[in-house]
């Protein structure tokens, strides 16, 4: 689960590298979220539904616009509930 993660997690990072249009405010506070997340996974006091929840908040703004970086969000989102640290 944590290698999906992992991947999941890349993914983000180079789909916000590709996307021209995305407000540049709205790509950072995606990569906070996303090295919050990978800064946090080896922890032993994380709470990944607020780790998601801080996720799917950051992507209510564009979801309609950028439907690959909301599911790729999602999937990350999923992955944490999975986890269920």
């Amino acid at each position: 689960m944590r290698k999906d993660l992992d991947e999941a997690l890349s993914q983000l990072h180079s789909t916000l590298e590709s996307i021209q249009d995305l407000e540049p405010d709205e790509a950072n506070r995606l990569r906070q979220a996303a090295d919050e997340i990978s800064a946090t996974l080896d922890q032993k006091d994380i709470d990944s539904s607020s780790l998601a929840k801080l996720l799917q908040e950051q992507t209510e703004s564009f979801q309609q616009s950028h439907p690959q970086l909301t599911m790729t969000v999602g999937r990350i989102a999923d992955i944490l509930a999975q986890m269920g640290i």
